[in-house]
């Protein structure tokens, strides 16, 4: 991202959360408490940011999602991703 863009309009709590909530309903509870716990313990935007792109990274690898989750994860890391580029 090039300074002096304008913010992005993505809600990245909103799409963690909505995100969390399908992993729970989808039988997927240890990566949903790890996605919570990065919101719950970050101290600052920055280190809430690179916890859940690090647990997002190891889910979009390792967990078989169903599509709509799988879009909304792997969506919710590219945002991330530019985030904290």
């Amino acid at each position: 991202m090039v300074y002096g863009d304008a913010m992005s309009n993505f809600d990245y709590y909103a799409a963690a959360e909505e995100l969390i909530s399908r992993l729970e309903k989808e039988g997927h509870a240890v990566d949903a408490a790890k996605l919570r716990t990065a919101i719950e313990e970050g101290s600052t935007g920055t280190e809430i940011f690179m916890a859940l792109r690090f647990h997002l990274t190891e889910i979009v690898k390792q967990t078989p999602l169903k599509g709509d989750s799988q879009i909304k994860a792997a969506r919710l890391l590219v945002e991330l991703n530019d985030a904290l580029e």
